[in-house]
């Protein structure tokens, strides 16, 4: 009956994972389905001419699927060493990524290292780049990630023998070099971004050129750990010399830090569409930042207030004093 049992666990495992190859220890007590899925997003993604740092978002999002007993004969800390153990399948370990070039971007640094990216972690990878003026439009950069990942473990005694594996993805980001030939520009932002909060993020949009751009929109480019929360703003027509300001709602992770972030925003006119590159800066304090300063007078008034009352009471206390020995 436990060989039958065996089978049948066998035989719809191999239809769960379809083409997977599925690998066991000859006294398994647990199998676990699911695999580590590494995804790459661009945080700065339009660049200008020049050295320039990108920086790369690596997510793993693997998840686990099922945990299935196969064996419950034996010890029961190993059984229950081996079913914590078997948890750890989605995990990437040993990981090396490296950045490929892609037209006029060339990448000046070499492999990334990372010992591992549990599953639902994320982690920033950052690549020297240099972009040859005058360039201009979407390019495509490999990101080629090899891994390891548990694809079995035994325990015996107490001891856990975990049995690697290894993986590469071969993943793609894309980014946008906008030349010095743009004749849009961003001439004023104002932030109010910070680590764990959504607010508006305002920029002053001109037309540099000589000619009238019609039906125009504007939407922001972002990656993590910004979120876009608002849609397209509606511009209309760019009269040359003009100046319109922009508002975009914006969402950030509350583990960003506190550092740089070059973001883009896409003007989408009838006659051309145009990526507008932005830098903007994380603020330390957020929402008690914009408090701080009324915080502060309301402390101050407060503590004068109390100082004037104290000095007062001491004041009236020497003189009854004085009346009090004369």
């Amino acid at each position: 009956m436990k060989l039958l049992h065996v089978i049948s666990i066998l035989l719809l495992l191999a239809g769960t994972v379809q083409a997977e190859d599925i690998i066991f220890f000859a006294d398994d007590h647990y199998k676990s389905l699911g695999r580590p899925e590494l995804t790459a997003s661009v945080a700065n993604p339009a660049l200008v001419p020049g050295d320039s740092i990108l920086r790369i978002n690596l997510a793993n999002v693997g998840e686990l699927e099922e945990l299935m007993p196969i064996n419950e004969s034996g010890s029961n800390d190993d059984i229950l060493l081996e079913m914590k153990a078997e948890m750890h399948s989605c995990d990437a370990l040993n990981i090396s990524a490296a950045l490929g070039e892609a037209g006029p971007i060339k990448v000046t640094t070499g492999q990334q290292l990372i010992m591992i990216l549990p599953a639902g972690a994320a982690t920033m990878l950052q690549f020297n780049i240099t972009a040859q003026k005058n360039a201009s439009g979407w390019y495509a950069l490999p990101l080629s990630v090899d891994y390891e990942r548990q694809v079995d473990v035994s325990v015996k005694s107490g001891k856990v023998f975990p049995l690697y594996e290894a993986e590469r993805q071969n993943l793609t980001c894309q980014v946008f070099l906008a030349g010095d030939n743009r004749t849009l520009h961003i001439s004023g932002i104002k932030s109010e971004l910070y680590a764990g909060g959504s607010e508006s993020l305002r920029m002053a949009i001109s037309n540099d050129g000589a000619t009238l751009l019609h039906n125009c929109s504007a939407r922001l480019l972002a990656a993590p750990p910004f979120y876009v929360v608002s849609p397209a703003t509606v511009l209309g027509d760019l009269d040359p010399g003009s100046l319109n300001v922009i508002e975009f709602k914006v969402r950030v992770d509350g583990n960003a830090g506190l550092q740089d972030y070059q973001l883009g925003c896409e003007i989408d006119c009838q006659e051309k569409s145009i990526i507008v590159p932005l830098q903007i800066s994380l603020s330390r304090a957020g929402i008690l930042g914009n408090l701080a300063w009324p915080v502060l007078e309301g402390l101050t008034i407060a503590g004068l207030a109390a100082f004037l009352i104290w000095k007062r009471g001491d004041q009236l206390f020497r003189r009854k004093k004085r009346r009090r020995q004369m």
